[in-house]
């Protein structure tokens, strides 16, 4: 305690404390239970307690584990509820649940304990339930979430203290980072998901392989690859990571070979060997998630979200940063900062930027190849937790950086710059807080397209951001929202009202089976919410033989068609005569369609085969002409063009 209390480094300490002990406060004071808390479990009904979702699934794996010693999860799915019919392998005749299996195993030596002591409470009248599924147990199952985090940003902090310096600015970094991004929310509020382990795990590796960076002893190299071991148990994807210590190896050995002295050979096989024992090693810890494939699918080698679930070289890296749809930094504006600030670091943490910059670009990379880069129902990039270390790091190097520049303005007291940081970081802290708030008791993240402004934004700051707003767009999308715009030419603002939304999105099994080509998806350009994707002279909404459509006002009128899917697609227009009958179809600018329209609704269809993931724009050319009355139609006052109704997509083999 004395440590604790001394200078200098007390008052970091002990805000750092005070953050820590909000994060502890919110998960305790969570209380979801399925708004039921005093019904039973086990009937069969699904009534989660902390978990939810993917959550619910993964606790159930770890209580098959640690009370029936197997992966038969027929009978938890049938006594705690089995919300998304899990289906059963044809191999092995088991019930799949196709999540990692590294929390579940993190979590089975924590259950047991939660089991033993709920039996010592029990002998003093507590009757916590045996079966393993009550709040007693969740509460100390899932604090590992809390634990994990505290852990990520710590390290992180530790790591920069060594690398960048002073005390307040690694301080600062870390608790931005522990209460504003999504790392808040997965420890909280969502603590049965594997977002908060990953986090800490990943911490725990990119932390140690910075602290121990140039050792090249064997017991560093064994350290490593069982942390990296560790993280592929937790996320598959987490493997990447290893690149740092590639990137390690491959400037020791540049560097051994300018000297060209006697030894340079012996050490660069030692850099390469250590190097190889980390993969090796990594794969070892692995084992278990190729048993439980083996065991659950009946094949280690399967991939049981199936091959379609990523698009390696369909990458949606502006989408999955700064889309209204869980974008990484339009949704938590402090990892904008943090990334910038890989680029802020002082010479003597160059080497260690650049590996946590290249950890960072390929976990960018590769969730961004995820055929739902949002994340699904998620709080921000939740799959980009892995990265809470890099964040800590880069927002400590940033406001470093920021007071060197302060440095020079002598005459403005250290006082005032501490006012600048808090009046900059702690609103994005407490608009993050604010919006996990909303989220707690069990109420759903976010899944689909939400502008960013205003109505989730506090009342009282309405008026101003919508000011902002009016003017440049979401600042945190920029510059893909000002890319966009240009692009297009519509306004700034429209990237956040039309980017994210896409008119067919396979269900997930239908990825593995491959009858997602059997899907059909529809984009209706005639309705109410289409209006974002609308670039020309369109009039509103109309209704005409039970179809609702838009008029075409202008010689040209384009719809934006974001697309999620790289696949060969064919497309089906319905459109009827307005003014005009003759009409010209494009995609992209290339004329796929040219005809005369016969009376009433018809279909023109025409295949594109080379079909990137994005933006594309249908643009449809009718003269506008008087329209002659007809039965059904309404009578519009100014010269139209044609009706346009729905575009219909579906998958080309």
């Amino acid at each position: 305690m004395k440590r604790w209390f001394a200078q200098p480094g007390r008052w970091p300490r002990m805000l750092m404390a005070l953050a820590c002990a909000v994060v502890v406060v919110m998960f305790w004071t969570n209380d979801d239970n399925a708004g039921q808390p005093n019904a039973e479990r086990g009937r069969g009904g699904y009534l989660p307690i902390l978990d939810r979702g993917d959550g619910h699934m993964l606790y159930l794996m770890a209580r098959s584990t640690a009370f029936d010693l197997d992966w038969k999860f027929t009978d938890d799915l049938a006594a705690f509820g089995d919300p998304w019919g899990q289906q059963v392998n044809r191999t092995t005749l088991r019930k799949e649940i196709p999540h990692p299996i590294g929390p579940p195993l993190i979590w089975t030596p924590l259950l047991w304990i939660a089991h033993a002591t709920s039996r010592v409470t029990n002998l003093f009248g507590t009757d916590i339930p045996s079966h393993g599924y009550s709040e007693w147990h969740q509460r100390i199952v899932f604090f590992s979430s809390v634990v994990a985090a505290f852990l990520a940003v710590l390290l992180g902090l530790r790591l920069a203290r060594r690398y960048i310096g002073g005390t307040w600015s690694p301080t600062y970094g870390a608790i931005a980072v522990l209460l504003g991004t999504s790392v808040t929310y997965y420890a909280t509020h969502m603590p049965s998901y594997g977002h908060a382990l990953d986090a800490g795990a990943c911490g725990a590796f990119l932390g140690a392989w910075g602290l121990t960076l140039g050792r090249t002893d064997w017991k560093r190299w064994v350290m490593l690859g069982t942390l990296l071991g560790i993280t592929m148990l937790i996320r598959v994807q987490d493997l990447a990571l290893g690149i740092v210590v590639a990137f390690e190896v491959a400037v020791a050995v540049v560097v051994e070979a300018r000297k060209r002295d006697d030894g340079w050979r012996a050490r660069t096989g030692r850099w390469f060997l250590g190097g190889a024992v980390v993969l090796g090693v990594a794969l070892v810890v692995f084992t278990p998630q190729l048993y439980y494939w083996q065991v659950i699918y009946g094949d280690w080698r399967t991939l049981p979200q199936g091959s379609h679930y990523t698009r390696p070289g369909s990458p949606m890296i502006a989408e999955l940063l700064y889309s209204a749809r869980n974008g990484w930094f339009s949704t938590t504006p402090i990892a904008y900062l943090g990334v910038i600030g890989l680029f802020c670091v002082p010479k003597q943490a160059r080497v260690v930027a650049v590996g946590l910059g290249l950890a960072l670009a390929i976990q960018v990379y590769l969730n961004s190849t995820i055929i739902d880069y949002w994340g699904m129902a998620s709080w921000g990039q939740r799959r980009l937790c892995s990265v809470t270390i890099v964040l800590v790091f880069g927002l400590a190097a940033l406001l470093w950086r920021c007071g060197r520049a302060a440095a020079r303005l002598r005459r403005v007291p250290r006082p005032v710059w501490h006012v600048l940081a808090c009046v900059v970081l702690v609103p994005m802290m407490m608009w993050n807080l604010w919006r996990i708030d909303n989220l707690s008791g069990g109420v759903g993240a976010p899944a689909e397209l939400e502008p960013t402004c205003c109505e989730k934004t506090p009342k009282f700051l309405r008026t101003t951001l919508q000011w902002i707003y009016d003017r440049i767009g979401n600042p945190f999308q920029l510059p893909a929202s000002a890319w966009f715009a240009i692009t297009h030419g519509v306004e700034i603002q429209r990237w956040d009202h039309a980017v994210g939304y896409y008119a067919l999105v396979p269900p997930a099994q239908t990825l593995r089976d491959g009858s997602m080509y059997r899907e059909v998806g529809g984009w209706r350009i005639g309705y109410p919410k289409a209006d974002p994707y609308l670039v020309g002279n369109w009039s509103p909404p109309h209704m005409a033989l039970e179809k609702s459509f838009r008029w075409s006002l202008s010689h040209r009128v384009t719809a934006l068609v974001p697309n999620l899917m790289p696949h060969p697609q064919r497309f089906t227009l319905f459109l009827a005569p307005g003014g005009s009958r003759h009409v010209i179809v494009r995609w992209d600018g290339r004329i796929v369609v040219e005809q005369e329209l016969d009376e009433g609704w018809q279909a023109v269809q025409w295949v594109v085969r080379d079909m990137p993931t994005g933006e594309h724009e249908l643009s449809i050319d009718a003269m506008p002409l008087p329209m002659m009355p007809r039965v059904g139609w309404p009578q519009p006052r100014l010269p139209v063009g044609v009706a346009i109704n729905t575009l219909q997509v579906q998958l080309e083999r």
